[in-house]
This record gives C-alpha cells, sequence and structure tokens, in this order.
C-alpha cells in the first residue's frame, strides 16, 4: 500500500477544511461593524486572499495593489486571518508608533515556539518579558554608550579589512566573521580567532533554524497549530524532526556562551561585555518565579545575550553586502565618498569613530544603502490588540499588521526618484561656503529598523558597525568589476531577509601606500 502525504488523506482533510470554514465564519460576525475594513482584493469564499499573494518580493505587490486602490492602508484576509498593510510613513507612524499601545504586539509564531524560539523577543508578544528583555539590552546599547562597543568593531573591521588583502575572493565570509567577531565580543567577551571557531558556529546554527522557521506560511503548523501532536514518522510531519534540531542547536546558543562568561568571571580573566554588565549590576534571581520590576533573572540574561547574535547578524551582514554591491554599481559615489575620507583621514591612518561628524556623505551613503535595499522590506509583523478605526476604516482586534517600509523608502513624495541610488538626496549644500552637511529636514531611516516600542534595541551597534566598515573599506581599497565577468546586475533575492544575489568584484589597494597601511595592521596586532 502506497502511503499518502500527510494533507491527503480524507480525515486531514476534514478538519482543515473545517477549521478554515469555522475560522472565517468566526472572523465575518465578529468583523460586522459600521466601518469598512481598508480597500483590497476581493476575497475567495472560505480561503480569502491566499492566491492573491504572490511568493517573491511580496512588497512590490503591496505597492501596486495602493496605487490601484488608491489607498495608503490595505486589507486582505487569509482564511480567519484578517492582514493589514500600511505602505506610507504616515500610517506606520500613527499606528505603530502613536498608537503603540495596541499595535505593539506580534502574532503567533507557532513553529518558532514549537522549535524553541521563545526567547526570541524580535517574536516575542507584548508583555512584561518583552519589556524584561528589551530594557536589559536598551540599557547596554543606548547612543550615549558608545565606548561599551566602538572599540570592538573598529578592531574587528580593521582585521576584515587585512583579510580583503591576503584573500578578497571570499568576501562574504570575511564579512560574516566581522560581524560574529563584533557580537561575540560585545555579548560574551569571546574573542573569536577564527571563521570556524565553535561559539560561532553553534550561534550560526541556532540562528539558521530561527530564519526558516520566520518566514510565514512556510510550515502548516504555522496555520494548524494542532499538528505538532503528530508523530514525526505520519508523512507530511517532516518538520518534527527538524523542529528537535533546532530545540538542540538554539538551546546551546543560548547556555554554552553564556556558562563561558561566568566561569571566566570566576576565573576573573573576563572583559566586560554584555552578560559581565549585566551580571554585576546585582538583584539577581536564579529561580523561575514571576518576573519583578528589579529582579534580573538570569535565564532573562541568557535569552537577552542569544537575541543580540540572532538578530543582529543578518541584518549587519546583509547591508554590509548591499554596500559592496552598491559601489561596484556606482562607481562617482564611491569615488565621491573616497574625496570625503581623504580630506579628513588622509592615506596614514584608518577612520575612527570620532571622524564620523565630520564625514556626512558616508553616513549619506549608509542611509541610501538602507533606504534603497532595506533589509527587512516588510520588517516584522505587528498584531492590533483593540479593535480600532483609521481613516474612516475598521481594523479588528488581533489583525496581523505590516508596516511595509520599502513602500515608505521608494515614496516619490519623501524621495524623488526613488529607484535611483542617490546619496546625496540626504545632504545640503551651504549657499554660501559651499560646503556640505546632512540635511536635518531628511528623516533618518529608522524604519530599517522597526517602528515604534519594537524599535530593534540594537540599532546603535548595528549601525556603528556598518558605519565603520564602509568608511574603512572605502578608505583603502577600489572596489570594481572583476575583468572578464559580465557586467553586474544589482538581483536581490527574496526571502526573510531582503539579500543580494550572488556577486563576484575586484578589491584592490587604492595606493601603494595604503596597501602598506592595511599591511601594517598586522604588526600593531589587529
Amino acid at each position: 500500500m502506497v502511503a499518502r502525504p500527510l494533507f491527503q488523506a480524507p480525515l486531514y482533510q476534514a478538519l482543515l477544511v473545517g477549521c478554515i470554514i469555522g475560522g472565517t465564519l468566526y472572523a465575518y460576525f465578529r468583523r460586522r461593524k459600521p466601518y469598512p475594513c481598508p480597500p483590497g482584493p476581493p476575497p475567495l469564499p472560505i480561503v480569502g486572499n491566499i492566491l492573491d499573494l504572490p511568493s517573491d518580493f511580496p512588497w512590490l505587490t503591496f505597492m501596486q495593489w495602493s496605487e490601484k486602490y488608491h489607498s495608503d492602508i490595505l486589507h486582505f484576509t487569509v482564511g480567519g486571518s484578517s492582514t493589514i498593510v500600511l505602505n506610507s510613513m504616515e500610517a506606520a507612524t500613527e499606528l505603530l508608533e502613536k498608537r503603540g499601545k495596541i499595535y505593539s504586539s506580534r502574532p503567533d509564531f507557532p513553529m518558532l515556539k514549537f522549535a524553541g524560539y521563545e526567547w526570541s523577543f524580535t517574536t516575542m508578544p507584548y508583555g512584561p518579558r518583552w519589556s524584561a528583555l528589551r530594557r536589559l539590552v536598551t540599557r547596554e546599547f543606548n547612543a550615549n554608550l558608545p565606548e561599551r562597543y566602538e572599540p570592538q568593531a573598529e578592531k574587528a573591521v580593521y582585521t576584515m579589512i587585512e583579510k580583503l588583502l591576503d584573500d578578497p575572493a571570499n568576501l562574504v565570509r570575511h564579512i560574516r566573521h566581522m560581524t560574529a567577531t563584533v557580537i561575540m565580543d560585545v555579548t560574551y567577551g569571546i574573542k573569536v580567532r577564527s571563521s570556524d571557531d565553535p561559539y560561532v558556529k553553534e550561534a550560526e546554527e541556532g540562528v539558521e533554524g530561527f530564519v526558516s522557521a520566520a518566514i510565514p506560511g512556510t510550515f502548516w503548523l504555522d496555520y494548524f497549530p494542532f499538528l505538532k501532536y503528530v508523530p514525526s514518522w505520519m508523512p507530511g510531519a517532516s518538520f518534527q524532526n527538524k523542529a528537535e534540531k533546532w530545540r538542540k542547536a538554539t538551546s546551546v546558543m543560548v547556555n554554552r556562551p553564556f556558562e563561558n562568561v561566568k566561569e571566566q568571571m570566576a576565573k576573573g580573566s573576563l572583559d566586560p561585555c554584555f552578560v559581565y554588565h549585566c551580571l554585576q549590576s546585582g538583584d539577581l534571581d536564579d529561580d523561575d518565579g514571576l518576573l519583578q520590576e528589579k529582579t534580573v533573572r538570569q535565564q532573562d540574561i541568557k535569552d537577552a545575550a542569544a537575541n543580540m547574535f540572532g538578530a543582529g547578524t543578518d541584518t549587519i551582514v546583509t547591508a554590509i553586502r548591499s554596500f559592496f554591491l552598491a559601489m561596484l554599481l556606482y562607481p562617482d559615489i564611491q569615488h565621491k565618498a573616497q574625496k570625503e575620507l581623504d580630506q579628513v583621514v588622509g592615506s596614514e591612518r584608518l577612520p575612527e569613530f570620532g571622524d564620523r561628524e565630520n564625514m556626512p556623505y558616508i553616513t549619506a551613503l549608509m542611509y541610501e544603502i538602507f533606504r534603497s535595499q532595506p533589509v527587512n522590506p516588510l520588517g516584522i509583523a505587528h498584531l492590533s490588540t483593540e479593535d480600532d478605526v483609521y481613516k474612516g476604516y475598521f481594523i479588528s482586534k488581533n489583525s496581523i499588521v505590516i508596516g511595509n517600509v520599502w513602500s515608505m523608502f521608494h515614496d516619490p513624495k519623501t524621495y524623488p526618484d526613488p529607484d535611483k541610488f542617490n546619496p546625496d538626496r540626504w545632504m545640503i549644500k551651504n549657499p554660501i561656503s559651499g560646503s556640505e552637511k546632512l540635511n536635518p529636514d531628511m528623516r533618518e531611516p529608522v524604519a530599517h529598523f522597526g517602528f515604534g516600542r519594537r524599535l530593534c534595541p540594537g540599532k546603535h551597534l548595528a549601525t556603528s558597525s556598518i558605519w565603520i566598515t564602509i568608511a574603512s573599506v572605502l578608505s583603502v581599497y577600489n572596489i570594481s568589476k572583476v575583468d572578464g565577468e559580465p557586467e553586474p546586475t544589482g538581483e536581490y533575492r527574496s526571502s526573510l531577509v531582503n539579500a543580494p544575489a550572488p556577486f563576484k568584484c575586484q578589491i584592490k589597494p587604492r595606493t601603494l601606500e595604503r596597501e602598506k597601511l592595511v599591511l601594517s595592521l598586522h604588526a600593531l596586532g589587529s
């Protein structure tokens, strides 16, 4: 007898149809309100708009829907679930920031929970535990404490600069190593020596599961949580084996580096780091009781620390890859940035964080990378916790609310000619002196890191690491097309993150003097 896939069995088909019909009827009768829902494509019976949703680049489809329905706020359904898409900064600011009290939670992620990722405050519902973890991270990484992490970031970037001279072909590996070095040092005081460092390898294995399980709709378990009780040997239940593998990986990721910090602290041989500062702050509680306002459990410190690697790695790596691709595509912009670097830094040293206020064009270049190719174009979905009305449209409780960052960053009213890569849009020129500075009327693209109360607390560490990388690379290297290779296309891949497709580039020292500067880094112990 040939075994049929799980979802071809009559019993499961009946259960699925029953759940969808029941959810749809419940949602329909619950939402009968005097206000209409926002516009959107007409749903089909039972399944809603599931056939209207694209598998790739959904942010572009949502932009097209805004034009079609003449609205910056959209609505569609999948089964009985209501989804709201915010396509303008105005709508996102009003709902996700000003009304953040009812729009700061997250929808349920059943597969993430099942795979052991309850510690992720990126996807954690709004509440006391989320607030406690966020408070720990914000306290250590706010904008007023750069001395906590800038020296480590500079050192890691300088090491990457040195590696690019010897082995430019492995660009992505060097970027990942640099990013892991910064985060492991800042978070756990762990000095990453090689690309196959066991702590980094274990953390990346833990993050791999998160990235896979966090993509909406990848697993049937996200739609039908009762499937977690299906045994792994049944057809269609391969997610059980994946979840078991990821639970083991995330347990190691959360616990092993934390225990290493405690061991090193006991020996008195640990440099200050995030976990060190948290453990030294006192008010610790080892039990598993309810969270207290002035009590920090060690489990909270473990989880907050794991979030630093889990949430920060892909954001930084992807943004830096986008920088290299942009320099490959726009050599004139590369040359203008290098001109500013030469005026401020010269050729006898590498840039430092203290140079930042004197190099506004480098900052503008970073902002334009964030704007033109946001790492997460749809952000992480929010959840409405109360019924609400906006612009005469009804938003029901428990609606999934998506901020379309791509649409906001490509709004021609805010960013004229939005498809053009143009760092000068962030600059303003003094009509008398001719000098340039950042335009104070241009809002920093913080939506790249989320909205309102869910704004990424590691934003300052991420932007600092990306900025010093851009400045240091352009100070000593030219980035150009590889001889004999076709012209770069600038293609991106649609996934949980918006990452460049693999590309090749040539990375060479700008001058012999700068090559000697890079070689001197080894002697200085970079």
